[in-house]
């Protein structure tokens, strides 16, 4: 079973490694390319603790309702249920 913080390291390593790949010289121009493409609509790291937090916080009943609000208001959508684009 994987964890959640092995999960998180696992995408933020992965972005890490395309941008490697991206950047890396030694590499057909194809090979870049495609890690580049990938990176264009890859969660940041950033992207992914405040995903963390939110979940962190929705799932945490104790926590401040003050810090639960403000953890809500500030976060934005990264992901969808489906691969359509939808309203």
């Amino acid at each position: 079973m994987t964890l959640p913080h092995e999960r998180t390291r696992s995408v933020v390593k992965t972005e890490a490694f395309l941008r490697d790949l991206s950047r890396n010289t030694e590499l057909p121009d194809d090979i870049r390319s495609y890690a580049k493409s990938l990176l264009r609509h890859y969660p940041s790291a950033e992207q992914v603790f405040s995903l963390g937090r939110l979940e962190e916080c929705l799932a945490n009943d104790a926590q401040d309702d003050e810090y639960r609000r403000r953890v809500i208001a500030f976060h934005q959508p990264l992901f969808s249920s489906s691969l359509d684009f939808t309203l």
